[in-house]
Order: structure tokens, then C-alpha cells, then sequence
């Protein structure tokens, strides 16, 4: 709490700032709404609200809302749509244009999103482009998105970062939280767990490429662990206390990106696996999975990487890839897109090789990781126990198409992750199969 709305000078050199007022998970939140909206200079009487949901939110909290906001001289309802499949609304140009439209229209003082992840991100970039406060009453510990500054969208068939701006309030009433579909909750838990992997890959960068890194943002969460992910089976039986230290985290995860200026507190290899799947089902008109459910078998898949790395004690190199697979990508926008990300990521790739075919260089490279990561029979463990997605099939997919993604994940994101170490190492696509079969299959 002492964080919200201030800046704080940090060891790390940098002075982060966390515009975001407040943080609220309280059964009041519904009676503090007009307060929250009064600090952003929106007060009864004179205010106008849109407030943006599904139709599942919109059930879910479309009567508590309303009703606290009767004294403002205006707020009206937008239903975001869903995809054609009958399945949820996506985040992508085409549905953010529909939402925008509906801003311009309305002309609102304020929008408030009323959801989870695809909610919240299309009226985090419609606030951002519209320069047009927004706050959010969340449905689900789903993601770490609410108190990020980033937008995920899907553009062009093509997983993408979008910077923008946090919210200037998170709320969250806990009974609706506890009374999510638990696919949702778990898919918060596998998204928390990317953290072990993502400080890893991220204090690799900072000491091969002299990366900028902060500790207190890597550790923001650290403290929250023994709420639930030592405790995992109480987030399968909806213990109210691990489910409160589970949304708080998430929220703890999203600002430190937020304070960073940068994905990488919370996002590193492991979420490849997971953007690939996503791009993969967009090119064949296919189905995936939530975003943090994926993202639970990415933390396994490179806990287990690591493992292997790790156990290395002298290195053989072999040269990084040219160029990505072209016929795999088959759309002309993946292909651009994939080129350019993997074009950019080539000169670190040759510095990798050349600086840690040194000896000591790839000790000090161990050195700096050791601790920091988990095994990887203990992040599936914890899966397991929380009744999260922790095989291939719980994701509803098939040994083949696990291995094509782990096969091209390395293709789409110019960031150095473990995945181009383990390629860089011939632990892929050498042992691809091996770690697949005894990781993520049972």
C-alpha cells in the first residue's frame, strides 16, 4: 500500500512510480466506488461512467455496480462481444475498435472495466489512445494484467506487447473472486509460478548483456509465497486466505512490471510457450487454452531446461540458427513478425556463445542463477496439488503439437530466454522429445 500513487527511489538507480491510487479487495468495494472515482475528479452529480463487460461479468456484478454509482448524472453499459465460436471476447484490434467507437460515442468521463484479462486490456488500450482515466473491478485471479502497464493483443494473428498505462484503481470483491470458474483461479496460479523462472532469465540478461535489473522489483511477491504456493492444495479446496494471497501477488506482479518499465519481472521463456500455442491456434482456426494454464506447462518445460543447463559442466557450443522457419509461420504477418523479432535477437545470440564459451564466464553465469530457480518436479507438484493445468493433455492437446511449439517458441520474441540457451547448448531440440515425454505427458 505504501507504494500506490508514489514514487520510490531504488537501489537499482531508477525512481519507480506506481500511478496507480488504489488497491482494494474488500466486500465494501462496491460502497467505496464513488470515493475511488471522486480522486480521479469524477464526482456525483456531474460524471459521466461507461462501464465496459462480457456478458459473464456483466451477470456476475451487473446489479452491485449500477447501484453504486445511481448518484453520478450518467453511466451506461457496453457488452463487449464474443467471438463468432460462441466462445469469450478477445483482445485484438477489431474488438478495441468496437470499444473505442463506443467511448467516442458515449463520451464518457471515466470507463470502468468490469472482467478479467481480455476486459481489462481492451479498456487499458482504449484508455491509453482515448488519454481517458479507467479503473477495474476484477472478476478473477486469473492474471497479472490488471496492475501492468502493458496490453496483450492479439494483432494480425501475432502475440504482442502494447505499452500503456495501469489502471488508477484495481477493486476486487472477494466473494466474486472465490466464486470465479476455478479454470480461471488455476490459470492465476500457473501464472504466478512464472516468476521462479522469469527472475532467472531476466538476472541471465542483466549478466550476459548488461541488462538493466532491480531486485526489489524481482522480489515484490516474495513475501506472499506462504499464503498459497506452499500451500497449493488450499487453492484447489478455494481456502478465502490462499485465494486472497494468490490475487494479491497477481497484483504485486503486474506493478513490478509497471515499476520496471519491462515485462521481464514477470514474463521470460516460459510464457513463449504460451503466446506460440496462441499464434498456432490462430493460423489453424483451432482452440487454446487460458493464458495462465498454458503458462503453468511453460514453467515446468523451463524449470527443466534449466535443470539440464545448469548441471552442465563445460559447454559445447553450436552456432545459433540463421534464420527461423519460414513454411511453419505459413501467414505473411507471422512471418514478418517472427523475422524481425529473431533478426533482432541474432547479435545476442553470438555474444552468448562467444562470452560463455569462456569457463569462467559460464561458472559466474552458474553462480548467478543458483537459487533462484525451481526444480521442475516441484513447480509440477504444486500444479498438480492446486488442481492447475500441469500436462499436455490438461490443456487439450497432444504430444505432437507440445513438440511443434517448443520447436518454434525461440522464433517469436527477441528477448535471450532460456529456450535460445538450451538450443544454444543442443539440449534442443536434442532432448525436446525426452523433456516432453517426461515432464509435461503424465
Amino acid at each position: 500500500q505504501g507504494l500506490l500513487n508514489r514514487s520510490l527511489s531504488c537501489r537499482c538507480g531508477k525512481t519507480h512510480t506506481l500511478p496507480i491510487h488504489a488497491f482494494i479487495y474488500q466486500k465494501s468495494l462496491y460502497e467505496q466506488l464513488p470515493s475511488l472515482l471522486a480522486e480521479s475528479g469524477i464526482h456525483p452529480g456531474r460524471g459521466s461512467i461507461l462501464i465496459a463487460a462480457d456478458k459473464r461479468t456483466l451477470k456476475v456484478c451487473g446489479e452491485k455496480v449500477p447501484e453504486s454509482l445511481s448518484g453520478f448524472s450518467r453511466h451506461s453499459f457496453f457488452v463487449v462481444p464474443d467471438r463468432s465460436q460462441g466462445e469469450g471476447p478477445v483482445c485484438d484490434e477489431s474488438t478495441m475498435g468496437l470499444l473505442k467507437q463506443q467511448v467516442r460515442r458515449a463520451a464518457p468521463d471515466f470507463l470502468l472495466a468490469v472482467g478479467s484479462g481480455v476486459i481489462n486490456d481492451l479498456c487499458k488500450w482504449v484508455s491509453f489512445e482515448l488519454d481517458l482515466p479507467y479503473g477495474v473491478i476484477a472478476t478473477a485471479a486469473s492474471m497479472n494484467g490488471y496492475s501492468a502497464a502493458n496490453v496483450a493483443p492479439m494483432i494480425d494473428g501475432v502475440k504482442v506487447l502494447v505499452r500503456a498505462r495501469p489502471p488508477v484503481f484495481v477493486g476486487a470483491d472477494p466473494e466474486v473472486i472465490e466464486k470465479a470458474p476455478f479454470e480461471m483461479t488455476a490459470s492465476g496460479f500457473g501464472d504466478t509460478l512464472a516468476k521462479f523462472m522469469s527472475h532467472a532469465d531476466w538476472r541471465m540478461n542483466h549478466f550476459l548483456f548488461d541488462e538493466y535489473y532491480c531486485e526489489f522489483c524481482a522480489g515484490m511477491a516474495d513475501d506472499l509465497e506462504g499464503l498459497f504456493i506452499e500451500r497449493p492444495d488450499k487453492i484447489a479446496k478455494k481456502d478465502p486466505e490462499a485465494i486472497r494471497g494468490l490475487f494479491e501477488t497477481l497484483f504485486r506482479s503486474g506493478a513490478a512490471m509497471t515499476l520496471a518499465g519491462t515485462s521481464a519481472p514477470a514474463s521470460g521463456g516460459e510464457h513463449l510457450l504460451s503466446h506460440t500455442l496462441d499464434m498456432i491456434s490462430h493460423v489453424r482456426c483451432g482452440r487454446h487454452d487460458l493464458h495462465g494454464r498454458q503458462v503453468g506447462l511453460g514453467t515446468i518445460f523451463s524449470a527443466a531446461l534449466y535443470e539440464r543447463i545448469l548441471s552442465i559442466e563445460k559447454p559445447d557450443f553450436v552456432r545459433p540458427a540463421g534464420e527461423i522457419d519460414w513454411d511453419f509461420w505459413k501467414e505473411p504477418g507471422l512471418i514478418s513478425a517472427a523475422g524481425k523479432e529473431f533478426e533482432l535477437k541474432k547479435p545476442f545470440l553470438e555474444r552468448a556463445c562467444e562470452r560463455l564459451s569462456d569457463p569462467a564466464e559460464w561458472k559466474g553465469l552458474q553462480d548467478s542463477l543458483a537459487g533462484l530457480v525451481k526444480p521442475a518436479g516441484q513447480i509440477k507438484d504444486w500444479l498438480r496439488r492446486a488442481g492447475a493445468a500441469h500436462t499436455v493433455e490438461g490443456i487439450g492437446l497432444g504430444r505432437e503439437a507440445i513438440l511443434e511449439a517448443v520447436s518454434h517458441m525461440h522464433e517469436i520474441r527477441k528477448r535471450f530466454t532460456v529456450v535460445d540457451l538450451a538450443r544454444l547448448t543442443k539440449i534442443l531440440p536434442d532432448c525436446a522429445e525426452e523433456i516432453v515425454d517426461q515432464w509435461l505427458l503424465e
